[in-house]
């Protein structure tokens, strides 16, 4: 749990080595006489309840600390010193701005939420869909309304072949999600899911086509596009010009500066005036 200890010589072995074997703490040395050392220790002091660690600080004018000060070799202050599993892991002299503050600080502290949610996004990643829906099922009863878990849960869905579960939930995004354009991407690829799960899928334009779906399902954009267009070559009528609709769809999804729509709307228009 967050929190921001007063370090002395007294509390020293407590609230930071062992401390420190369960999780890293943050120990700022300090000091009233220079201007700098205030803001910076707020600025830890919020990042220490955003990222969910405990922030030591010792004072370096109480005479008291001098050892502490002499054990941490401190150069200068303010001046941070991580330490875990009761070793030194990094020390930070000087300013440093918010977000290199931030970075530093996150070889030591991820929060659980923070670490879960990388755990998902790699098993998404990994197309680890079983792993995924169950941890994501669990997460969502916890915080049913966190938008990343919506999307990730959809994502599971679309990839374990559900596509009306995902449809369900990513028709609820709006335009103030941040999220919202990637969940809009997704609800324009349902179609090509869809026509991935199906079976026993009968004729050679059907087959060609089913292929070009998995591709843009699986977000191989440009392999998908080359299929289509393949397709469209051969058979341009075929279902209603359906191959020319799914290359005006992936453009849609990539977006009209995208390199892929640049070049395959090219090549689309050179096949349909020739």
């Amino acid at each position: 749990m967050a929190k921001v200890v007063q370090i002395t010589a007294e509390n020293f072995e407590t609230e930071v080595i062992q401390a420190s074997e369960t999780r890293a703490v943050a120990v700022l040395f300090s000091s009233a006489e220079y201007p700098d050392c205030a803001p910076y220790s707020q600025l830890l002091g919020s990042l220490s309840t955003s990222m969910d660690f405990t922030l030591g600080v010792v004072s370096c004018d109480d005479r008291e600390n001098m050892r502490l000060i002499q054990a941490f070799r401190v150069q200068s202050v303010p001046e941070v010193h991580v330490v875990n599993k009761g070793e030194i892991g990094d020390v930070i002299q000087g300013v440093l701005p918010e977000a290199d503050l931030k970075k530093r600080l996150e070889k030591f502290f991820v929060s659980d939420e923070a670490r879960l949610m990388m755990a998902l996004e790699e098993a998404i990643a990994q197309k680890n869909f079983d792993e995924a829906l169950p941890m994501l099922d669990e997460a969502l009863k916890k915080t049913p309304d966190d938008k990343k878990l919506q999307l990730l849960w959809a994502k599971a869905n679309l990839g374990l072949g559900d596509t009306e579960k995902a449809k369900g939930i990513l028709q609820k995004f709006t335009e103030a999600d941040d999220q919202y354009r990637e969940a809009k991407s997704l609800l324009e690829l349902l179609d090509f899911h869809a026509e991935a799960a199906k079976k026993d899928v009968q004729g050679k334009e059907a087959v060609v086509y089913q292929q070009a779906c998995i591709l843009a399902a699986g977000e191989q954009f440009e392999e998908a596009l080359q299929a289509f267009l393949n397709l469209y070559v051969e058979a341009p009528e075929w279902n209603d010009g359906a191959a020319k609709k799914a290359m005006l769809t992936l453009f849609g999804v990539l977006g009209p500066k995208h390199e892929l729509t640049w070049k395959y709307r090219a090549k689309l228009n050179t096949m349909m005036f020739i």
